[in-house]
């Protein structure tokens, strides 16, 4: 039997509600179209559209920094085993690049909510509360930047504007879905699936892009299937970036995850550093509830190892928190004081020493 049109046709889903949610503040935008609107209006930086989503969003990369250096001459794998660091890594006099992506999963609206702001503090000398942010700005100075505001926007465009404060249950739903009959996909359940059928759920949850993929495991090297994850690897390749911050969120306390003991042994150890420096800070700033320090390497598999494999860099996981022990003040403070932390570590201890790294 030959598909008709209509059989070929993409389920479509409408956003899901939250009731009795509380309403977002004036200055937590998140909405694609809000998004995309941040990132047009940028002048001290450069906006760039690197991917269009099977839903037909653009894809936004804002840079802030000098990026005008010819590409690289070889490519990581090849130039981290010849002679010299610089046939792949050539940045003569130019700072660090770090990239914070956020929105991978698109119900995970709380470091897009600071990607918006941080873009706005950079635009304009204050975040959208009218906050200045004076050592982070400097710390800037330092970097090179490139922020990634929503990466998975065909999720986001059917989430809430936030989850903040929700039952378990009603997170599980929304992040992941909930299949015809009513139950739940699940975190691990999800994860089962590559695309998710989405003829067979109620509702698919933020978490895949319009196509039914996760992206942050779209991580099988040679069969990369979606356009935002092959826009991230090209972004991260051909700018030689050093660290990749990526940003989702959970429903418990915030952290900074240990990274993965599939990596550079420099990687573990440097990642392990920052994980500890991070979550003590979250600790101190009253963002945590302990100090979250020691925490193991991880055996995890996804697009992080895939940045590291892309340019050497050190790619690290943020969880924020919709939980309900914060403000939302308060949980746009965990990008901010993450930032800061790594970017201040980082000046002492560099995220990625490519030498070391070598054969």
């Amino acid at each position: 039997m030959i598909a008709t049109v209509k059989q070929l046709e993409k389920p479509k889903f409408a956003p899901w509600v939250v009731r009795n949610a509380e309403p977002r503040p004036d200055w937590w935008l998140v909405r694609p179209g809000e998004i995309t609107a941040a990132c047009e209006s940028v002048k001290r930086g450069r906006d760039e559209v690197i991917a269009t989503t099977p839903g037909n969003y653009p894809v936004h990369a804002v840079f802030y920094g000098d990026f005008s250096e010819p590409a690289p001459q070889t490519n990581w794998s090849a130039g981290s085993s010849s002679t010299s660091n610089s046939s792949y890594f050539r940045r003569a006099g130019l700072p660090p690049t770090v990239v914070w992506c956020a929105g991978i999963h698109g119900a995970e609206a709380e470091s897009v909510a600071f990607a918006v702001n941080l873009i706005e503090l950079l635009e304009h000398g204050h975040d959208l509360l009218g906050r200045k942010h004076d050592k982070l700005c400097e710390l800037l100075q330092h970097y090179r930047l490139i922020v990634v505001p929503c990466v998975n926007m065909d999720g986001r465009s059917i989430s809430p504007d936030h989850l903040h404060g929700v039952p378990y249950e009603e997170f599980r739903r929304v992040s992941q879905g909930v299949w015809l009959d009513g139950s739940l996909i699940g975190w691990l359940g999800s994860k089962e699936y590559f695309p998710l059928p989405l003829d067979r759920v109620a509702y698919p949850g933020g978490y895949p892009n319009a196509d039914g993929f996760n992206i942050m495991h779209d991580a099988c090297p040679g069969h990369i299937r979606t356009a935002e994850a092959k826009a991230l690897l090209r972004l991260v390749e051909r700018y030689s970036v050093d660290f990749v911050l990526n940003a989702h969120s959970c429903e418990g306390a915030p952290a900074l995850l240990a990274p993965s003991e599939f990596n550079y042994r420099t990687h573990v150890e440097r990642g392990q550093r920052a994980s500890d420096a991070v979550n003590t800070a979250l600790f101190r700033a009253g963002l945590r509830p302990d100090p979250g320090v020691g925490f193991p390497p991880g055996k995890q598999v996804n697009l992080n190892n895939l940045f590291s494999l892309a340019s050497g860099a050190l790619a690290l996981t943020l969880e924020c928190t919709v939980w309900n022990n914060l403000s939302f003040e308060q949980m746009l403070d965990v990008n901010f004081v993450t930032f800061e932390t790594l970017l201040e570590s980082g000046l002492s201890d560099p995220f990625v020493l490519r030498e070391k790294l070598q054969r």
